[in-house]
């Protein structure tokens, strides 16, 4: 073959190349864009569940209509996790004593606390409730300094913390 054609050829092969790898991307990415989409969109779906108020349900409690507005001055004056100071979308507003035991103490600004439920902490279950939303800890202002900037797996391995969940409510 002629050197004079073989160098239009390799030029036009490797342009050929990058347009399929730029395309091929494109596709990877808007695929993955997906996914992520839904992804999301289930996490959202986990994460705007109330689980306080589908105890209190339970019992025949209900949220009151004013509990988002008072939620949200708590989070003004109280934005980070008083467990590890976490400071971020992951932060919930915990209930002391449990709205659906003490439905008068719902919005109480002084039977709330902020606690985090960011991954590999989880102060809110763990601490506020010993790993399972139908229990509580009246104690947990004083929990969440002895357990101060644990982690989740910290958390679990302590003895005081085996202890308060074989007596949890």
């Amino acid at each position: 073959m002629n050197n004079s054609l073989l160098l239009p050829l390799i030029v036009v092969f490797v342009v050929l190349i990058i347009v399929y790898i730029l395309l091929g991307s494109r596709r990877r990415r808007h695929r993955m864009s997906h996914y992520h989409r839904k992804r999301k969109a289930i996490k959202a779906l986990f994460r705007r569940v109330d689980h306080g108020a589908h105890i209190a349900y339970e019992h025949g409690v209900h949220r009151s209509p004013h509990w988002g507005r008072v939620a949200d001055e708590h989070l003004l004056r109280e934005p980070a996790c008083v467990a590890c100071g976490y400071r971020g979308k992951h932060v919930q507003v915990h209930h002391v004593k449990p709205f659906h035991l003490h439905p008068d103490l719902e919005l109480d600004p002084n039977n709330l606390i902020t606690l985090c439920e960011a991954r590999g902490r989880e102060h809110h279950l763990l601490l506020g409730h010993f790993d399972s939303w139908h229990s509580y800890n009246e104690h947990i202002r004083a929990d969440a300094k002895h357990f101060y900037r644990k982690s989740a797996a910290q958390i679990r391995l302590d003895m005081r913390w085996q202890k308060m969940m074989l007596q949890r409510p």
